[in-house]
């Protein structure tokens, strides 16, 4: 026929016929699995390490508020006379001194207790105490100065794994390790400024010092 031209067909090589080799397939799963071990690896590093940060910023607003306590307790501290816990003292305005066993190492009335009723014949004052459970430093206040046996009292942990906690005073340029309330002194006389020094078990420590508000 006229016009007709001949229509070859080229037959088509066994290399474009073929597919992945089972090597190729392999290199290829190797290849994924290391991008998935790096994948969670790194995912894994990022989640440990915003666990770490949130323990931190946990322990660090710890630290805040037990701080918080302690100055607020000091500055707070009025010249109220209260009877020692260690024995039959005469009553004195603080009794502070190095920690001894759990024996409270530091005692005295601080003002600043809310009362929602104007009209209640509650003080206003808390008889507050610190002592040394084991190595915890604890915070408990009472609810009126002279305490009884029925008097309500909240206690709170403000570190733990406390190695020792050390005291001192200082009323103008002198300092002291002890502050005994019924010594002598007239009992509007306080320090000046109160300073604790704790160290932890795992060697780091602080040293809170706070003035004292010496009002009745």
């Amino acid at each position: 026929m006229i016009g007709a031209r001949n229509l070859s067909t080229r037959p088509v090589s066994g290399a474009d016929q073929r597919g992945f080799t089972l090597t190729e397939t392999l290199v290829a799963l190797f290849i994924l699995a290391l991008l998935s071990s790096a994948g969670s690896g790194l995912l894994l590093s990022a989640s440990s390490s915003g666990k770490q940060i949130r323990d931190q910023e946990i322990g660090a607003r710890r630290v805040d508020i037990a701080q918080a306590f302690i100055r607020g307790d000091i500055d707070a501290m009025s010249t109220r006379a209260v009877r020692p816990e260690w024995g039959n003292g005469r009553p004195g305005n603080l009794f502070g001194a190095q920690p001894r066993g759990s024996q409270p190492f530091l005692q005295f009335v601080r003002s600043g207790w809310i009362i929602s009723d104007p009209e209640a014949t509650r003080s206003s004052l808390q008889y507050v105490t610190y002592y040394l459970d084991q190595d915890k430093l604890v915070r408990r206040a009472q609810a009126r100065p002279d305490i009884t046996d029925a008097t309500a009292q909240v206690e709170r942990v403000l570190f733990e794994n406390v190695a020792s906690v050390s005291i001192r005073f200082r009323r103008g340029t002198e300092w002291s390790e002890e502050w005994i309330g019924d010594a002598g002194q007239d009992l509007s006389v306080l320090p000046e400024l109160i300073e604790l020094d704790i160290r932890f078990d795992d060697g780091l420590g602080m040293t809170i010092a706070a003035l004292t508000g010496g009002r009745s």
